[in-house]
């Protein structure tokens, strides 16, 4: 099997193991603790491998790539208002209608996976697993979600295989993006890094009760962390 084509299978299995566990009820504290695994070890690739490589992008062609991180981070302001938060464990049962829902968290996986194809084997596989943690408890909550709101087990299963092709499509549609044109490859970078900051830290963030994190989550944090930066630097050597 080639490394991309691992790559995009690592991105897809993810969401089928994830879908799997959804159709069962999703333990509250299952939940969070995988959000805390996932929201920092997103956060620490981010930090360690993905903003150290826009550091490279050359600054005299287009603008320089903080504008585009901050027009990334405001972008998944406006998808969260389409997607309520399905991005970062946000669950609203019984909405008559989840498919705007799903179509806001639908258009934030596709511009996650575009950068994915554009990288070097070794990181594109280090891409993956980062799309793959963090979208493993995204696919659980999605297909309860689903469930509790009605929606028929053919339907969901449905919603399951379209969001699996999400991040594969995004990839597709970097590979046609012209690079040569001055600023796309910042651009492209800095749009996904500014999501993956917003997505990481409001997961972080909302690990918080009563501004507090329970010590068993710090553990699971921490420990997302020395991944996310063990991935980094198996990367960068």
């Amino acid at each position: 099997m080639s490394t991309t084509l691992l790559a995009l299978f690592l991105l897809m299995l993810p969401i089928g193991l994830g879908g799997l566990a959804g159709f069962r009820s999703i333990p509250t504290g299952w939940l969070a603790r995988s959000n805390a695994f996932s929201g920092a070890f997103l956060f620490a690739v981010t930090v360690f491998l993905w903003i150290p490589e826009l550091a490279h992008v050359e600054h005299d062609r287009g603008l320089p790539w903080g504008i585009w991180i901050v027009l990334g981070y405001f972008l998944q302001f406006a998808l969260d208002s389409r997607s309520k938060g399905l991005e970062h464990g946000h669950i609203h049962h019984h909405d008559p209608n989840p498919w705007p829902a799903y179509l806001g968290l639908l258009i934030h996986s596709v511009v996650e996976g575009i950068p994915m194809l554009r990288l070097r084997e070794s990181e594109q596989l280090a891409f993956a697993l980062s799309l793959g943690v963090h979208n493993l408890p995204i696919a659980a909550l999605l297909a309860f979600w689903l469930r509790q709101c009605g929606i028929s087990f053919r339907h969901t299963i449905l919603a399951l295989l379209g969001m699996s092709l999400a991040a594969p499509l995004g990839a597709g549609v970097g590979v046609l993006l012209p690079l040569d044109m001055p600023g796309m490859e910042g651009f492209i970078g800095g749009l996904v890094v500014g999501i993956f900051l917003h997505v990481s830290s409001t997961i972080l963030f909302e690990l918080q009760k009563d501004h507090r994190i329970p010590s068993t989550l710090w553990f699971i944090v921490i420990l997302g962390l020395l991944s996310g930066y063990g991935l980094s630097h198996f990367i960068h050597h």
